[in-house]
């Protein structure tokens, strides 16, 4: 059985124990809100600790929140939350299942419970820059996110080959 919860940020030297690994044959490009396939091959391989310490320390301290989900005592897949990425915007930071736990609605339950503390906060956009690979993609517009023809600078920078897209919340 899985289970959800929200992680210290101690806890992100178990980040290694999910396998990220996977070949990827299709991939999109933007122009503005538009989306165009590729075909690829790339192979992503798993990573190691020191990776994604040097990836992550510096925005996790800049008040990421971090949920896992986790098949007895192995975390199995996580995502997080950067709060005031942009006026008014938290980002979606970050999303990955294990390899053999993909397909299994993880990534969804974790999506969700992103999505749920944006709404409780009230925090009007949300904003992820999605690996531009057709699953990642899609699973996204399935959550409501829509590619953006105003991407945010500073992000585009750092991410200018991912899909950087929003998700609108109404106001109550």
């Amino acid at each position: 059985m899985i289970t959800y919860r929200r992680l210290k940020l101690y806890e992100k030297g178990r980040f290694a124990e999910v396998d990220r690994s996977e070949r990827i044959t299709e991939a999109y490009r933007q122009k503005g809100r538009d989306l165009e396939t590729d075909d690829v091959d790339w192979v992503v391989p798993r990573w190691s600790l020191q990776e994604i310490l040097k990836e992550w320390d510096a925005f996790l301290k800049e008040g990421c929140l971090l949920w896992g989900a986790f098949d007895g005592d192995l975390l199995v897949g996580f995502c997080g939350f950067r709060p005031n990425i942009a006026p008014d915007t938290g980002q979606f930071t970050l999303l990955h299942v294990s390899k053999g736990y993909r397909r299994r609605g993880i990534g969804r339950q974790l999506a969700e419970m992103v999505i749920d503390h944006v709404r409780e906060q009230k925090i009007p956009g949300l904003y992820v820059t999605a690996t531009p690979t057709r699953g990642t993609v899609d699973f996204y517009r399935s959550l409501g996110f829509r590619p953006t023809d105003k991407p945010l600078p500073k992000l585009l920078e750092m991410e200018p080959d991912d899909i950087h897209m929003r998700m609108e919340f109404q106001s109550a």
